[in-house]
């Protein structure tokens, strides 16, 4: 394993002077990446590789803290540096509203970007093999995923980088046995609790038993074909979208003769095209493609979708913001602007600027901000700070939504239209969001989410007049 790992993978996943952060849990399969990373580094001293451990405690199980030190002795007996980071995974995933497995991996994956700015590495190691891919690409395809979903997970891709990937578990322990490397179980993982671990404990084994025995070889093959697929196609829409793409003050454009493509590149640049207005990532959904694609792009159709009003004239096809579009003097819209606690950041258009004070600075400038004009929330300040790099203000996007105790999350759609806000003001809002999660509405509403703790210190989120004094 390490042979071939060394000759054919690890060259060219990992360039020389490759600072690489990388991550272990304690469990077999990242004590083994660690292990053959840390083999790779020293036995080519000359490539100038260095490695910096990175283990996240959850805090979610008693093992733990047995893992923890299991992750910090490896680090220290191969002299290694070695972050730890702890936190109530529980408790996060409550207070964000979503699944443990969801927000876990939130939370631990914007650790490892501060991690990786701060330690400057260049590429974080991840320990993703088969069996991953095989669960990743089923997973998929029972959802009804498209070829890009069906080509898995990549081996590098974003600065991360899964050397592990062509290799099954077997393999892996195979491989902790031959060294002597400790490692820790997770039980959880035994437990078919997820639906992730129902496909890893039940689909796949029932699938190799009564149908293909190499199923997962079959599946990584299959990810492997379709990534070749998709890496062709991504090349082919950047060459079309050079040749059809129409910009406007208002909108974003496709020639009309973008419907003589074929169905594998026009729904890419319509996904494309509508993704750019809406900025949600995931772009609009298979019913709403095959929607715009069955007008033939025929003058004078229109549709309204999610965050979004398509339509089309002899100029082309156009994808309007319909929220900045209903009316001429609606606000501007707001990009993502990263919001820092200490910083008085300008909201672009709003002649406002918004700031978080801590509880003792808010009490000082309280006598200033109690006026109309000035709009505050308070949040729970230590749940806050996980949200570092993540916290935005920007206006609504497709796929918004708030999250309140006892209800769930709502769409923002549903919220505005509780508070009686017309779809012409909607647009008008500037929001305080975590990605797609909506935390306060000012003016109308706070979400549930990071509520002031008893214990706790309060972090006040304020907007007021641009430039006044406090």
């Amino acid at each position: 394993m390490f042979e071939e790992l060394h000759t054919y993978i690890l060259p060219n996943l990992i360039p020389k002077n490759t600072k690489l952060l990388v991550a272990v849990s304690g469990g077999p399969d990242s004590m083994a990446l660690g292990h053959i990373l840390w083999r790779y580094m020293r036995e080519d001293p000359a490539q100038g590789i260095s490695l910096v451990i990175t283990h996240v405690h959850h805090g979610a199980r008693k093992e733990s803290d047995q893992e923890l030190e299991l992750v910090r002795e490896m680090a220290e007996r191969w002299e290694v540096p070695c972050r730890i980071h702890r936190f109530d995974s529980l408790g996060y995933a409550q207070a964000m509203g979503k699944s443990f497995e969801e927000a876990a991996r939130e939370w631990r994956y914007a650790r490892w970007r501060e991690d990786m700015q701060e330690d400057g590495c260049n590429l974080l190691a991840t320990a993703h093999h088969l069996g991953d891919q095989a669960e990743t690409i089923l997973y998929r395809l029972l959802r009804g995923s498209g070829a890009a979903g069906l080509a898995g997970i990549y081996p590098s891709r974003d600065s991360i980088i899964r050397p592990l990937l062509t290799f099954t578990k077997a393999d892996i322990f195979k491989y902790c046995e031959q060294e002597r490397l400790p490692y820790a179980i997770d039980q959880t993982n035994l437990q078919p609790v997820y639906v992730r671990n129902r496909i890893r404990l039940e689909l796949i084994p029932l699938l190799e038993r009564e149908y293909n025995p190499r199923l997962q070889e079959a599946l990584g093959r299959m990810g492997e074909l379709l990534r070749w697929d998709e890496e062709y196609l991504a090349q082919q829409v950047e060459k079309a979208w050079n040749v059809y793409a129409l910009k406007s003050q208002q909108a974003i454009g496709l020639k009309p003769a973008v419907f003589a493509e074929p169905a594998a590149i026009l729904s890419r640049l319509l996904r494309h095209a509508a993704m750019i207005v809406t900025r949600e990532r995931r772009g609009l959904s298979y019913a709403y493609i095959t929607k715009i694609m069955s007008s033939q792009g025929k003058p004078g159709w229109r549709q309204d979708l999610p965050g979004l009003t398509v339509k089309i004239n002899e100029e082309g096809i156009w994808f309007c913001n319909k929220v900045q579009s209903i009316e001429k003097d609606a606000k501007p819209y707001i990009s993502d602007i990263l919001l820092e606690p200490g910083r008085r950041i300008k909201i672009p258009g709003y002649e406002a600027e918004i700031m978080f004070l801590t509880e003792k600075e808010f009490k000082l400038a309280e006598e200033g901000l109690r006026d109309s004009e000035n709009q505050v929330a308070i949040f729970d300040q230590e749940l806050l700070m996980q949200t570092h790099g993540r916290l935005m203000c920007r206006t609504r996007r497709q796929g918004d939504k708030m999250w309140f105790p006892g209800v769930g999350h709502k769409a923002l759609k549903k919220v505005f239209q509780e508070g009686k806000i017309s779809a012409s003001r909607r647009g008008n809002f500037p929001l305080v969001a975590v990605g797609d999660e909506v935390l306060w509405i000012p003016g109308l509403r706070q979400s549930g989410l990071w509520p002031p703790q008893k214990h706790s210190p309060k972090v006040y989120c304020v907007i007021m007049a641009a430039n006044r004094e406090l």
